[in-house]
């Protein structure tokens, strides 16, 4: 275990992390290789990592991501069991459990992204501080480890989640633009040909699968927009025999309905909520953000049992069943409410 010690090399750490988003990876090899030749471990350093770790959190909180579990567990083992006499809003939401045996808490606070990280920081350098109470040797030991979370903890939050977030926020400029995108992310369909209901979770300005693909499906238009979409997978059972948990539409060959609320077992995952008076689901906050659209709605009201497949009544397997809205003799739909 390498022991992060050495004070002359602190300010160096403080001031060029706390200055960008990105973070020197050279430096962190610096500090490490220098920190070996001193036997006491630095108060300075983990002050700087704390401060640096801030310094991130607070520039990052405009993006809705999630820290993975695996990371949280890894990097703050030292966490306890806290109790705030303060309401659960905001800031102080914090002082609740951050690690116990229920994977939900620990999933909990992986999805508060930015916001957990000063929880990560405080943590580490609280065990640095209590570490300095010990015997020389244990000092030493105990300090270094935290003093390894830490350090580890700034490289994965200027790599990792510096590209994740990269990423996100590439997303929301390209996904500002909507021209010629007819479709918005939690709007509902029915299939032009086929026709079973869905809802969309995604689009993509032009068709984004390969040759092999687009000749399989028989696109003769790839240069249009398409859809990521859940079908309703009561129709899937009717109409195809069986569920289908994706769909990949081409804008052609789908039609807005309205009042049509879509059963699928992922549902929840992708959408947080319906409003009845948008006509539309409500995406998680993550799509939110990567789809910049107007989502308020006084009447939004949580998926609830479009989720639930138990909730649902059977339904038997019938490729050659139609949907109850008719069919033409044709492959169109008619009397679809638009």
């Amino acid at each position: 275990m390498v022991r992060h010690s050495n004070p002359e090399a602190v300010w160096s750490l403080d001031s060029l992390f706390g200055s960008s988003r990105s973070t020197p990876l050279a430096l962190l090899s610096q500090v490490a290789c220098v920190s070996k030749m001193s036997a006491k471990p630095s108060n300075r350093l983990a002050v700087a990592l704390f401060r640096t770790m801030l310094k991130w959190s607070r520039s990052n909180a405009d993006v809705p991501f999630s820290l993975r579990t695996g990371d949280l567990a890894v990097l703050a083992p030292t966490l306890r069991r806290q109790r705030s006499n303060t309401n659960t809003s905001g800031a102080s939401a914090l002082a609740a459990p951050l690690f116990s045996t229920s994977a939900s808490l620990l999933q909990h606070y992986a999805e508060m992204g930015a916001a957990a990280v000063p929880l990560i920081a405080r943590a580490e350098y609280d065990a640095c501080r209590t570490a300095a109470a010990r015997s020389d040797e244990e000092q030493a030991e105990a300090t270094a480890a935290a003093l390894d979370r830490g350090l580890e903890c700034v490289r994965l939050l200027h790599t990792v989640y510096h590209q994740q977030l990269t990423a996100m926020r590439d997303m929301r400029q390209d996904r500002s633009d909507k021209t010629g995108v007819k479709f918005a992310v939690g709007q509902t369909f029915i299939h032009k040909k086929y026709g079973y209901r869905g809802v969309v979770y995604g689009w993509d300005r032009q068709c984004q699968r390969d040759d092999d693909w687009l000749k399989a499906m028989n696109v003769t238009n790839p240069n249009q927009p398409f859809y990521y979409c859940l079908p309703d997978e009561t129709d899937c059972t009717r109409l195809f025999g069986g569920v289908r948990i994706t769909k990949y539409c081409a804008q052609d060959n789908i039609q807005a309905i309205s009042d049509t609320r879509i059963v699928h077992r992922a549902l929840d995952a992708h959408f947080v909520a319906y409003s009845p008076t948008l006509s539309r689901y409500i995406p998680v906050k993550k799509t939110q953000y990567e789809y910049p659209d107007q989502y308020e709605a006084e009447d939004a009201a949580p998926v609830g049992d479009d989720a639930n497949l138990l909730a649902q009544p059977e339904v038997e397997p019938s490729p050659a069943t139609r949907l109850r809205s008719g069919r033409s003799k044709g492959r169109g739909f008619v009397s679809v409410k638009a």
